[in-house]
């Protein structure tokens, strides 16, 4: 029956008439009388509520029975009255987001549909590849061209990053309200996860002002949620930073829709009176709500045609030249959709990208780690022995042709619909706490690929999807859930910044540097890094380019190098300690220049400086040095011993 409905109410294309539809379906359908103020929006998701058998879950304590046994709402009071219209607020919401599939009944019937499985594996006759890569693991020749590509097409890009997401075994917690914080807060290696992506962002804008001459401000979309306060905690991010430099009109930022959690009968889980427990449904409402809130055509005026989408968990993504050159080619080869992808270890809990032969057509897709066994993929190395997977990871980093996502987005509002299971704490219905697995409709962005179906040619590879492939440490590393020690360490900030360190050392033994002996992760979570490394990406971010600041020295056991500066040179350095070049902007003129110089100090206590990917670092003496504006510190042939900072005002020149 509810089936029946969900069709009817696809075909509604005026809010009367689905409130008709609604009311000759419903035995409850005088149950609004007694509310007034309660509008037409408001009525069509209370009686959804009703047809789908939640109503006395839901409205649990208003509900009255008239004296023909039909329920009917009754609001007692003010506070009543209030709880009422936030809970009817959020229902309406959810109705509208999902009106392609029937709004809250269509919600209600797919996600019953899926929790009792689909009769027929899908894609039964289907074969699945391993794609066909675009290599970026090696810098050659090819890999510079792209990067200029990626260049060039900077004035036509814009950047997505979806923050909606619940972040629940991050457990981060505000140390002031107690209260859950969501994962752009997390204070990632000294600045918030956020300002991470932004930073790429400059650097990107930098290089392309260094080699075209001409300043660019890519425009920047936000998907928030009302999860933790997201929203709020995004915002004041952006206020308490001015907004990083960036003019207020060139950010948009956009609310994800929460979703009901059901139990294992598919009634909606409840946290206490007209309280469901809703949840964020996951990061493919990004396509659909860009439509709906008018970010497709905000970016089209602005004349952007191709789009960068990151996910906020992955501070690493801007590595070196990574970024470019997948952006280059999505847009010199006029592609309509890129995966950024890397190594896989087996078991690890990863989407994978797939090519998906059925019949004459041919598909670049994804495919969740926890759909393997319903789509028959094997977790099995590429080869023997090997860690890796034959499928590589989808890395959430995605090049988008804004065109052909509007059209993607008529064909395909809600991409690779799932349940997302996850235990949790609920009320049954007759108030008593259970913890149980709790279950939710999700969309994931990556599947609006599925709409890019193309004719098989002879190679099986796809002209309009692409998949790039880049060393893992360059990529991908994750910060999605709290470090608890003895249990597996992946996917936490602690070896998030580990995978950070590591390619910071890679980085210096190309620039001739001497490091001491890499310690394990399990080294240093006990003793804290063997040295540090940080630097802001404008300092690059083409190791390349890096290369030809920094040449050659000594990092001794323990030190910190911190480079917050676009415009360094330092040429054999010997550091036993810490240092911070630390300039007040990255298009300033500032300049800091150190040959055979060697700084000598206590630098970081690392005993007293945990948890390391923090970066609360308790210095007991550095050599600090601050330029503002167009100053300049030079020292050659200089022995700089114990605590020191070095302010060079606007104009100045310092030399030592």
């Amino acid at each position: 029956m509810l089936k029946i409905l969900q069709k009817q109410l696809i075909e509604c294309t005026e809010m009367q008439e689905k409130l008709a539809v609604l009311r000759a379906f419903s035995p409850d359908r005088s149950m609004v009388k007694r509310v007034p103020w309660i509008d037409a929006g408001q009525e069509a998701a209370i009686l959804q509520i009703a047809i789908i058998g939640q109503a006395e879950r839901v409205f649990a304590g208003l509900l009255l029975n008239d004296v023909n046994g039909r329920a009917e709402l009754f609001v007692r009071g003010a506070e009543e009255e209030t709880k009422l219209r936030e809970l009817l607020d959020q229902l309406v919401v959810i109705d509208r987001f999902y009106r392609e599939i029937g709004g809250i009944v269509g919600y209600q019937v797919k996600i019953l549909d899926l929790m009792q499985g689909s009769k027929e594996p899908p894609f039964c006759d289907a074969i699945f590849h391993s794609p066909a890569f675009t290599d970026l693991s090696k810098e050659t020749q090819e890999v510079e061209e792209w990067v200029r590509w990626g260049l060039e097409a900077m004035p036509e890009m814009a950047e997505m990053y979806p923050l909606g997401g619940a972040a629940d075994r991050l457990h981060l917690i505000d140390e002031n309200t107690g209260k859950e914080l969501p994962a752009a807060k997390l204070p990632f290696a000294g600045r918030p996860l956020l300002e991470h992506l932004i930073r790429d962002l400059e650097a990107r804008e930098r290089l392309y002002f260094q080699t075209f001459g001409k300043r660019i401000i890519t425009p920047l979309a936000l998907m928030t949620s009302r999860e933790k306060n997201n929203q709020f905690h995004v915002m004041q991010i952006f206020e308490q930073a001015d907004y990083f430099g960036r003019p207020k009109d060139s950010i948009r930022f956009f609310t994800q829709p929460l979703v009901p959690t059901v139990n294992a009968q598919g009634d909606w889980c409840m946290a206490g009176p007209l309280k469901p427990i809703f949840k964020p449904g996951g990061h493919g409402a990004l396509w659909k709500l860009c439509r709906d809130e008018g970010i497709l055509e905000w970016f089209k005026t602005q004349g952007k045609t191709k789009c960068l989408v990151r996910q906020i968990n992955n501070p690493i993504a801007g590595l070196d030249y990574g970024l470019l050159a997948f952006t280059g080619i999505g847009w010199k080869k006029g592609m309509n959709f890129g995966f950024a992808s890397a190594p896989r270890l087996l078991k690890s809990a990863e989407g994978v990208n797939v090519l998906i032969e059925k019949g004459s057509e041919v598909v670049l897709s994804n495919i969740e780690y926890c759909d393997f066994d319903k789509f028959g993929i094997q977790d099995a190395p590429i080869k023997e022995g090997e860690p890796y997977s034959r499928f590589s990871s989808n890395t959430n980093i995605l090049f988008a042709d804004l065109q052909a996502i509007a059209q993607a987005v008529e064909e395909c509002p809600f991409p690779g619909l799932l349940i997302n299971l996850k235990k949790g704490t609920y009320l049954s219905a007759s108030g008593e706490k259970k913890e149980e697995e709790m279950a939710r409709l999700e969309s994931t962005m990556q599947n609006i690929a599925d709409v890019f179906v193309e004719k098989k040619g002879d190679s099986l590879k796809t002209e309009k999807t692409f998949v790039t492939y880049n060393v893992r440490h360059k990529t991908i590393s994750t910060a999605k859930k709290a470090y608890i020690p003895g249990q597996v360490v992946q996917e936490t900030p602690e070896r998030c910044f580990y995978d950070l360190l590591f390619a910071a050392r890679e980085l210096l033994e190309t620039c001739n540097f001497r490091l001491p002996a890499q310690r394990t992760l399990e080294e240093m979570l006990r003793q804290g890094p063997e040295f540090l490394f940080l630097y802001h990406p404008a300092l690059g971010p083409l190791y390349a380019a890096i290369r030809e600041k920094l040449k050659g020295g000594v990092l001794q056991l323990g030190s910190e190098l911190i480079l917050e500066a676009a415009d360094v040179s330092i040429v054999q350095l010997n550091l036993q300690g810490s240092l911070q070049i630390i300039s007040d902007g990255i298009y300033s003129s500032g300049r800091v220049l150190l040959e055979d110089c060697c700084i000598e100090n206590r630098g970081v206590n690392w005993g007293a400086s945990g948890p390391f990917w923090r970066m609360n670092n308790c210095r007991e003496e550095t050599v600090k040095i601050v330029l503002k504006g167009s100053g300049q510190f030079i020292a050659r042939n200089a022995h700089l011993k114990g605590n020191h900072t070095f302010v060079v005002e606007d104009g100045q020149i310092l030399k030592i």
